[in-house]
């Protein structure tokens, strides 16, 4: 088995989902702002170094990624988030660099083989390590030209080094007695209790609209009322039909390119817009189903003509709206001056105003948010964004300049703020009557009224549940609910909590609290459990301190405030 594993070992090297690196690298904090282009005035490229890796550098940040990716689908793991990427990529670097600080040696052959047959990704379906799972998992992915060479190998090594200096960070998880007999006993726990409901909709109070204390709600919540910042720009607009007669005409080997280029497409419109088949006539002769006639060049030729004619206005728009800002770059033409204007003559475009807008309100514009929150990045010599598609052609955003955060006079706001008085007053009579209602239902316990009687009588929904485990608890409790359930007394009847729009009363009938065995296997179980959870917590809370470490000195001063 050794040897087999050694033999593939040598042969296959060449590892790469493209696909996921994709999508997460282009998420990926860490990978640097905008690479500097032909349009930016400077380059102002700075290292990122962490334990020796530039973050800043597209081709090491990839090459960690491959690698986190890679580690992740050959232990069955699912990275699920941007943040979660973030963290498995930052704390690889580090232990990786605290494995040679230390000297944690890379496996040897046969160590490494033995930690192949560990992985869930090449178990077949008894469970077991396969071969043949291997073999297939590593053809299937080993003939893209793009992977690079011998990643899976390295990836291997790196995570063995990893998981022997998890090991030593982890320890071996201690756990007082205590804390396991506390959570057997909180699982065993039988509860009996009944719950009282009021909801939030259904509370409606007279709130009185004073003009004095709506002035006092404005004068103590005057930030909650501030305009960000907004930004001031306008745009010069590429229109797709400014290009309509201007491509030339195709040439014949050019239309059947662009057939063969999006054939798939072409074919599909072609064959929606045929008619259905009308049904055979049932009591003739069957005969044998026709082969469906192929869609050829000629059947769809106009069709061609017609999107390789938008394909090239398109491109010809884009290349405009490029050629414009590269210009402004390339000629440090000033916002405003008499070069600036001559080019807008010249080009025959004009300026469209935008309408003053906040990085929240990007979003809400026809204009896409993209090329809206790309004016927050500009200022100075740079006034100027990319070329962006927007709706009928391409657009260049001119910076104009920023509103500084204002806060409006109370009559701007006051409707606004009104309806957040009202949201707020009824907020505050809800928990007030909360408290009334707990100790009504209290004095009503007291002289001997029973709690669900008693809740109904003030207009309360209600739900009893039998004695049940707290392991065992009935689906249909809130879990919010449950929780209190646990911190209170027979005969308790707790604040009203509020969860999902409802205020809910929990009145404890009866709590027992078991003793526990040592035997108790379910006792072993959670001795086990926490001691595992409690290494777990050690190791990560050593690997995010060693990546705190290895932050740049004004990033860890920052995150440290």
């Amino acid at each position: 088995m050794i040897s087999w594993i050694q033999h593939h070992l040598i042969r296959h090297g060449r590892w790469l989902f493209l696909f996921l690196l994709a999508i997460i690298i282009v998420a990926f904090v860490f990978t640097i702002g905008a690479t500097p282009g032909c349009t930016t005035d400077s380059s102002g490229y700075e290292e990122n170094l962490f334990y020796g890796i530039d973050l800043n550098s597209p081709r090491e940040s990839e090459v960690i990624a491959e690698k986190v990716l890679l580690s992740a689908i050959l232990n069955g793991q699912e990275i699920r988030s941007d943040e979660q990427f973030q963290n498995q990529l930052t704390s690889r670097i580090a232990l990786l660099h605290l494995a040679e600080e230390i000297g944690v040696p890379s496996p040897s052959q046969e160590t490494l083989s033995n930690y192949i047959t560990t992985k869930a990704t090449f178990r077949g379906d008894d469970g077991e390590f396969s071969a043949d799972s291997y073999t297939k998992f590593v053809d299937s992915i080993e003939s893209n030209p793009l992977t690079s060479q011998g990643l899976v190998i390295v990836v291997l090594e790196e995570d063995y080094r990893i998981n022997q200096i998890g090991s030593v960070l982890s320890g071996p998880g201690y756990t007082l007695p205590s804390e396991a007999i506390a959570q057997t006993q909180r699982n065993a726990t039988e509860l009996n209790l009944a719950i009282a409901e009021l909801k939030y909709a259904d509370f409606i109070p007279e709130i009185a609209l004073e003009e004095t204390a709506l002035r006092e709600y404005y004068d103590a919540n005057t930030l909650r009322y501030e305009i960000p910042e907004r930004i001031k720009a306008s745009y010069v607009f590429f229109d797709l039909e400014g290009y309509v007669g201007k491509v030339p005409k195709p040439s014949e080997a050019e239309l059947q390119e662009h057939f063969i280029s999006k054939q798939d497409v072409f074919v599909a419109d072609y064959e929606s817009t045929k008619s259905k088949p009308t049904e055979p006539d049932v009591g003739a002769e069957a005969e044998m189903p026709k082969e469906p006639d192929s869609v050829t060049f000629s059947d769809v030729r106009e069709a061609v003509t017609q999107s390789y004619l938008i394909e090239q206005e398109t491109r010809m728009a884009n290349e405009a709206a490029q050629s414009f800002a590269y210009t402004l770059y390339r000629d440090e033409i000033k916002r405003d001056s008499a070069a600036f204007k001559a080019l807008l003559k010249k080009e025959n475009l004009s300026l469209t105003k935008i309408e003053p807008y906040t990085i929240a309100g990007a979003s809400q514009r026809a204009l896409p948010s993209e090329f809206l929150e790309s004016a927050f990045k500009l200022g100075g010599n740079r006034y100027y964004s990319d070329a962006y598609a927007v709706n009928g052609g391409y657009a260049v955003l001119l910076y104009e300049g920023r509103i500084a955060p204002e806060i409006p006079e109370y009559e701007a706001v006051q409707s606004e703020l009104t309806n957040d008085y009202k949201t707020d007053e009824k907020r505050r009579l809800f928990n007030e009557k909360g408290q009334s209602l707990q100790a009504e239902l209290k004095a009503k316990i007291v002289q001997g009224i029973d709690f669900t009687e008693a809740a109904e009588a003030l207009g309360l929904g209600t739900a009893s549940f039998e004695t049940f485990s707290v392991q065992e608890a009935p689906r249909e409790l809130n879990r919010s609910a449950l929780q209190l359930a646990h911190g209170m007394q027979s005969g308790e009847v707790s604040p009203m909590l509020t969860s999902d729009g409802t205020g809910i009363f929990v009145y404890l009938a009866n709590k027992t609290v078991p003793e526990i065995a040592s035997e108790n296997e379910e006792l072993k179980q959670a001795e086990d459990f926490l001691a595992r959870y409690a290494a777990y917590t050690s190791g990560s809370s050593f690997a995010n301190e060693l990546v705190f470490l290895g932050l740049p000195e004004e990033v860890a001063e920052e995150l440290s405030e």
